[in-house]
């Protein structure tokens, strides 16, 4: 394994097989997201469950922070997950993910699972979100639960403090699931400094994000903070840098991190760019968040900036009065959501969709081409291989949720 630090024998068995898949190997085909999902959430749920008892063990109050855990966890998409599942499959084979690699791959994937709870916990406290996931926010399930059972003192700071404390809690069991991947898995530098990179990315493009909704609407660096955020805080750290730690566990060298990249990156850029128009745009039902949520929150995102573009001055005082407010009526989100229509803003970004969808595509083309023995290729896929990757990026590009 590239970088491997005093390799076990499960640590030589991975690098042995993913050597054997890129000399011979064409991935016939990569295991299903549901399969991967369910495996991944199996192991979440019973580190969280082992975990519980711990708390429980502490304090009978701590058994709350393991409940909340196991519920906030339950369903969601697990892209990421998957992501780093096929990263590990692309590097090592068809195979790869089965037997006795399949429990550290699984870990590997739900330490990421984990990292991103922790992260949504504390996104919807900064956003001051309601709901998640069609249901009340951690923070305010535990402002709900002062009122009930009639806690001393302001329920509001009581539900935001909760939540912050679980959001940490939810990022060292990340780290502490991470870890025990790697003793099934083999210990390697490159793996490690790609974890610490998603980890500083995604927190480094929540401050970003956090800057461009207090900078005025009129900056000149408007787009270009927006494409930072987009890039950092998502992209990286829900497309690229998944694929990526996946394929390093697998032992992929530079090369064909280099080639994942390139597919990777592009896609999240896509997939966050749905994420910006469906702020906007999105059906609730679908989403389950309310209409034009991003503007009452405030963000700045490209979609914005696009909009911005073609806005008349007194457009953007308007915009810039609203964006951001709480307290706005639907009538006056209606209003913005007709502006960034009618000036082109949400064309240009279902433009730079469609882009950065066609960039990955053509990335697959050239995995699915690949010469099956040509040793300079590093990425090999078969039909049903493609159709997965082709099917998952159309899912990501163009989601309703």
């Amino acid at each position: 394994m590239t970088g491997a630090d005093e390799p076990s024998a499960v640590d030589t068995d991975g690098a042995e097989a993913a050597e054997s898949s890129r000399q011979n190997n064409t991935i016939a085909a990569l295991d299903s997201p549901e399969s991967i999902a369910a495996q991944v959430s199996t192991r979440i749920e019973g580190f969280l469950e082992s975990k519980a008892a711990q708390f429980l063990a502490i304090s009978p109050d701590a058994d709350e922070i393991g409940r909340a855990l196991l519920d906030f966890t339950q369903g969601g998409k697990k892209i990421r997950p998957v992501l780093l599942w096929w990263g590990f499959q692309l590097a090592v084979g068809d195979d790869s993910s089965r037997g006795a690699l399949a429990d550290g791959v699984a870990d590997a994937a739900g330490s990421l699972e984990l990292l991103h709870a922790a992260a949504l916990i504390h996104d919807d406290v900064i956003d001051h979100s309601d709901t998640r996931r069609g249901k009340p926010a951690l923070h305010r399930q535990f402002e709900s639960q002062h009122s009930k059972l009639r806690y001393q003192g302001a329920a509001e700071p009581f539900g935001v403090a909760a939540a912050i404390v679980i959001g940490d809690i939810c990022l060292a069991l990340s780290e502490e699931l991470f870890e025990r991947s790697q003793t099934m898995l083999g210990i390697t530098q490159l793996a490690r400094g790609l974890r610490a990179t998603l980890r500083r990315d995604v927190m480094v493009g929540q401050y970003l994000d956090v800057l461009a909704e207090v900078v005025p609407l009129e900056d000149e660096r408007i787009g270009e903070r927006a494409w930072e955020v987009l890039s950092f805080k998502s992209a990286k750290y829900s497309v690229e840098q998944p694929l990526l730690l996946g394929a390093a566990l697998g032992g992929a060298d530079e090369d064909q991190l280099e080639e994942i990249s390139r597919f990777g990156l592009p896609l999240g850029q896509a997939f966050q760019l749905r994420d910006d128009v469906l702020g906007v745009f999105g059906d609730p039902a679908a989403t389950g968040k309310p209409a034009g949520d991003d503007i009452r929150e405030g963000k700045r995102t490209v979609l914005i900036a696009e909009s911005m573009k073609k806005l008349s001055p007194e457009q953007i005082r308007i915009l810039a009065v609203r964006l951001g407010d709480p307290n706005l009526s639907d009538a006056e989100v209606g209003e913005c959501v007709s502006m960034l229509t009618e000036s082109g803003g949400l064309e240009a970004v279902e433009s730079s969709i469609r882009d950065k969808h066609e960039e990955a595509l053509s990335v697959i083309r050239e995995w699915a081409t690949a010469d099956a023995d040509a040793r300079t290729a590093r990425t090999k896929i078969g039909p049903t291989a493609q159709r997965q990757l082709t099917g998952f990026a159309e899912a990501l590009s163009y989601r309703k949720s």
